[in-house]
């Protein structure tokens, strides 16, 4: 049998761990000519920052959405990510985790006619052959903002995935533990974990880690937390896995402001039950009942056409110095995370649920690159 050349694929990505988990274990017969990727270190770098804002304020004077060209000459194709448009004379392909990735995620932009043509127009292009949102929320913030009539049938979702992680056993005499891990803090429902764990630990033998950047008052507020930096103690996602998820007995997450939430998939990996909210894309990673519990946030970014909430949006952004009363939301944690601290057999059930979803199901790596095998295929044909 004679054995195909590979194909040689550019990859523009940025510090996403699902970039290293994909030039980590591609496809086969896939070849990534650069990885693209910089690391966490790099990408939060006062160097790095001050690059992107730069770039950033080129594109403002010339009111042009995210877009570059590649010297690419090795390459048979070129795959981007998070809305960055590719100018090159190459067939190219593109991951998207909302509509207004094209454009920095700034609503004022997308509003613009200007913006959503430029993007209409390249995303028509007989160059671009794929464009991949990460979820069914991310497909519909595309087809209800823009006419996607002339290009419709390149439109494929393809979801994130990673590698699973073998959890450490736990003695049976430890707490059981609850984790939050995020990079932020109030708009990822930190201060409602907090909240919901002061009224649980009157009730239960827990414990709780927070990997996040809070306040040293919010330290000193609740010294019975074991908090842990998240951005100056930056690390691999398998450090993550090993240091924190792997000794974690629930995950909580109950953001107001995720287009994906890759730490879920984190938590799968290890066979986590999670708590979180039903905001955009996470309905469709943990499935209420079955892999962990759902609930209902007071406000979210997102409106019911998966586009920004602008009476939210506001407040949302300004959560670190808003006192809100979220009575209800953190009952609503409360009732979900009792279930699971005193239910076992349960937490087992739906660790092993989520886990079969990262290992064999739609977040495998597997599906994915069987997936993305089959669209490098057909891009290099067409």
């Amino acid at each position: 049998m004679v054995q195909l050349r590979k194909i040689n694929v550019f990859l523009l990505a940025g510090a996403l761990p699902i970039y290293k988990e994909l030039t980590d274990f591609p496809p086969h017969n896939v070849n990534y000519l650069s990885k693209g990727t910089v690391g966490a270190e790099v990408y939060y770098s006062r160097y790095y920052m001050l690059k992107r804002k730069f770039l950033s304020k080129i594109m403002d004077l010339l009111r042009i959405p995210r877009m570059t060209f590649l010297n690419v000459k090795n390459a048979d194709l070129i795959h981007s990510s998070r809305g960055i448009l590719i100018l090159n004379r190459k067939p190219w392909v593109i991951d998207v985790d909302h509509a207004t990735a094209f454009v920095g995620f700034d609503i004022k932009k997308w509003e613009e006619n200007r913006y959503r043509n430029l993007v209409k127009k390249f995303l028509s292009s007989n160059y671009c052959k794929k464009i991949m949102p990460w979820s069914e929320a991310a497909k519909k913030s595309l087809t209800n903002s823009i006419d996607i009539s002339k290009f419709e049938e390149k439109v494929e979702t393809i979801y994130p995935a990673v590698h699973v992680f073998n959890k450490q056993n736990k003695k049976s005499s430890e707490k059981i533990r609850l984790l939050f891990v995020s990079s932020i803090f109030y708009q990822k429902g930190g201060r409602e974990v907090l909240q919901a764990y002061e009224y649980l630990r009157n009730k239960y033998d827990i414990e709780l880690v927070v990997k996040s950047d809070i306040s040293a008052e919010m330290r000193k507020k609740h010294q019975d937390v074991k908090f842990h930096p998240y951005k100056s103690q930056l690390l691999s996602r398998d450090e993550l896995l090993k240091n924190f998820y792997s000794l974690a007995d629930i995950f909580v997450y109950p953001t107001f402001v995720d287009f994906f939430g890759l730490g879920l998939l984190d938590a799968m990996s290890c066979g986590l039950p999670i708590v979180a909210t039903d905001i955009f894309a996470i309905p469709e990673i943990v499935e209420n009942g079955k892999n962990g519990f759902l609930v209902h946030p007071p406000i979210s970014w997102y409106g019911p056409n998966y586009l920004w909430n602008k009476k939210t949006l506001k407040i949302i952004t300004q959560l670190d110095s808003l006192c809100l009363k979220n009575t209800k939301f953190v009952k609503q944690l409360v009732d979900k995370l009792s279930i699971l601290i005193e239910d076992s057999s349960l937490r087992k059930k739906m660790g092993r649920y989520g886990r079969r979803l990262v290992e064999k199901g739609k977040f495998s790596i597997k599906e994915r690159n069987k997936k993305l095998k089959r669209i490098y295929e057909e891009a290099l044909r067409c």
